[in-house]
């Protein structure tokens, strides 16, 4: 009995003692929300995607997508990647996270066969290829101005479809608003 008394009176301490913020008296924002939640920029990683890169971190948790399509009469190559992120410890100019990425590439081109005997008789081909890269790890985001940050990744990754496992490197450039 002791012990549950003790144990209820250390709850109802530390609830008083946080009173403020679960109340909405605190008056200083935290550093949640100075820090705008959505970003647009450019990313490049192996289990992140690369081009385009869109940011949405309205708490805690957050999400990340790029997407790169390029066409030409020869060659179709698409990334597309989602990341889901965690903020670990957050500051005014630094913020540390973990990330979970999912890439997506395709690349379909033609090829063609050269023959020496008859030169212009040329085969073509279209070759495919798809595969998806998986990865987890720890990032660093850095607030390098006002409204622009810089992100580095890295960790381990399953590449082609989990048959290969080795370290990745990711990073990202935004434009916060």
């Amino acid at each position: 009995m002791k012990k549950l008394r003790l144990f209820i009176a250390i709850i109802c301490i530390g609830l008083l003692a946080n009173m403020p913020q679960v109340l909405g008296q605190d008056k200083t924002p935290s550093t949640s929300e100075n820090i705008n939640k959505h970003g647009l920029g450019a990313g490049a990683g192996f289990t992140t995607g690369y081009g385009l890169s869109y940011r949405y971190t309205p708490n805690k948790w957050g999400v990340q997508v790029n997407f790169a399509p390029y066409k030409d009469s020869e060659t179709e190559r698409y990334s597309v990647g989602l990341t889901i992120l965690y903020k670990l410890i957050e500051n005014t100019n630094t913020s540390l996270y973990a990330y979970q990425g999912n890439h997506y590439y395709y690349n379909s081109q033609m090829e063609y066969t050269y023959n020496p005997i008859a030169p212009f008789n040329q085969t073509y081909k279209r070759v495919s290829e798809g595969y998806i890269n998986n990865g987890v790890g720890f990032g660093i985001e850095i607030i390098i101005a006002k409204r622009i940050s810089f992100n580095l990744m890295a960790g381990f990754a399953t590449y082609r479809n989990f048959s290969n496992i080795n370290l990745t490197g990711e990073t990202a450039l935004y434009y916060k608003f």
